[in-house]
């Protein structure tokens, strides 16, 4: 499993290592066009959204897979025991998945295929289904991390349930 989360991670970081380089340079031709062409135009401001929005739901899945996401550990830090903090992770990790799998997932899905047969207006060759497809891929990603932390954290709670002495697992 950690091999696989390892390629998914290379995945994702050069992914958005490509859209932001794209995003800078489609940015600048932006900045360059309005300066000296009087004109940004419009395929150049809606093909700068449509990246900024993929890179920030594929950064967000890579940030979370990284266990770098934002958290507010105060519940998680009212617990002295290792154990009852690993237990709280997993909870915490199963609400998660609950609302990545139903939101961003089954949510996202029901999004792109609603919106498959719409043009965007300013791109006619991109459909706004393909646009929203950032969402289930965010929520699909982000569904392997969650399961992934889970099972590693369940990993240590028993590797570390079997190693402490009796009387001492709480």
């Amino acid at each position: 499993m950690y091999t696989i989360k390892t390629w998914i991670d290379r995945l994702l970081a050069s992914i958005c290592i490509v859209l932001c380089g794209f995003l800078t340079v489609v940015v600048t031709w932006q900045v360059v066009g309005r300066f000296l062409f009087n004109s940004a135009g419009a395929i150049s401001e809606e093909l700068a959204k449509i990246m900024f929005v993929w890179l920030v739901l594929l950064g967000a899945a890579l940030l979370f897979g990284e266990r770098g996401h934002m958290s507010i550990e105060i519940f998680v830090d009212a617990f002295a025991s290792p154990r009852r903090k690993k237990i709280l992770q997993i909870i915490t990790n199963a609400l998660i998945l609950c609302f990545v799998a139903g939101i961003l997932l089954f949510g996202g899905i029901d999004a792109v295929q609603r919106t498959m047969r719409q043009t965007n207006a300013a791109i006619p060759f991109i459909r706004t289904g393909q646009i929203y497809m950032a969402l289930p891929l965010c929520g699909a990603f982000s569904v392997y991390y969650c399961l992934y932390n889970i099972w590693t954290d369940a990993r240590a709670l028993t590797r570390d349930a079997k190693k402490a002495p009796v009387g001492e697992e709480d």
